[in-house]
């Protein structure tokens, strides 16, 4: 169907094909990359079979160039969105919810246990971080959020009043994580990082610990000292988005509910730090490279 966007989220992910590094020594395409994943617009056109018509609100992902003003988008991967959802939270209703899905569900394949073991998340502060956070406290695990600066400490507590929040701009970061654990095993880790902070995560875990990676902020590898392996069991493993289209019918359905529900429950998941215009992406772009933000960056259409 051919979708009229009127509002597309900037990812950091965005920025890495952009580069070229999902794929390091790759030459980029010569017609260059179509940017943007995922949009929300009005429906101008749909096929004679498809239940949408012409004027729906809908969100989409999987797409290609969510960036460009119109876009065709197969109608599987099309999401109409209910009058109790705003126009920016449609906007940001897939790539960081369903990331979030997946990460909750690295959690529970993990072995970890509500109660018992403890989940820290690096860039806490993070669109996709603030989700999971909530989605963990739902189903009462406990939570450290580990962030960049001290004066983000407030601020995500704002939304989440009773999370312990640490900050790694000081020394001596990771024993105020195991402080705030307060005797509990750390069983997993959840990072976008990598880079330092990743390879310092790491060493909190408890025995049979795990560390999702979920992105590279940092661009640097994650270093790990081989006998955690051995004798230690920890455990390496990531998620990415990319994946979940290919992920059967029913889990993608559950997944879009649970999105559509948050959306409507707690649109304070999905705070937007600024809104740009089409004509001037490159300045959202910069934003998004920017530490300290609250909300995510999203571009309208004239």
């Amino acid at each position: 169907m051919l979708i009229r966007v009127l509002l597309r989220l900037v990812h950091h992910g965005d920025l890495l094909g952009i580069a070229g590094r999902y794929q390091p020594g790759a030459a980029l395409p010569k017609e260059g990359v179509r940017v943007g994943f995922e949009g929300y617009g009005i429906v101008e056109r749909a096929g004679d079979e498809v239940a949408l018509k012409s004027g729906a609100r809908v969100a989409f992902f999987p797409g290609k160039g969510a960036w460009s003003e119109k876009v065709i988008v197969s109608a599987e991967y099309v999401t109409e969105i209910p009058d109790n959802v705003s126009d920016e939270a449609a906007a940001q209703l897939h790539v960081n919810p369903l990331t979030a899905a997946l990460l909750l569900r690295a959690v529970e394949a993990s072995g970890a246990e509500p109660g018992r073991d403890v989940v820290v998340l690096t860039a806490a502060g993070s669109a996709v971080a603030r989700l999971v956070i909530g989605l963990l406290l739902d189903r009462g695990f406990d939570v450290v959020g580990v962030i960049r600066r001290e004066t983000g400490v407030n601020e995500l507590n704002v939304v989440f009043p009773d999370l312990p929040v640490v900050s790694t701009d000081k020394p001596g970061w990771q024993g105020r994580v195991i402080s705030a654990a307060d005797g509990h095993p750390i069983g997993v880790v959840l990072d976008p990082v990598g880079g330092e902070t990743a390879s310092a995560a790491v060493g909190l875990l408890a025995q049979s610990g795990s560390l999702v990676s979920y992105g590279d902020l940092s661009g640097q590898p994650i270093s790990v000292p081989a006998l955690y392996f051995s004798t230690r069991d920890i455990r390496i493993s990531g998620v990415t988005v990319g994946r979940w289209a290919g992920l059967p019918v029913e889990v993608r359905k559950a997944d879009l509910q649970l999105e559509l529900e948050l959306a409507a429950s707690k649109p304070d998941l999905f705070q937007v730090e600024k809104i740009f215009d089409l004509a001037d992406v490159g300045e959202a772009a910069a934003l998004v490279e920017k530490p300290g933000k609250s909300g995510t960056v999203l571009v309208a259409s004239p």
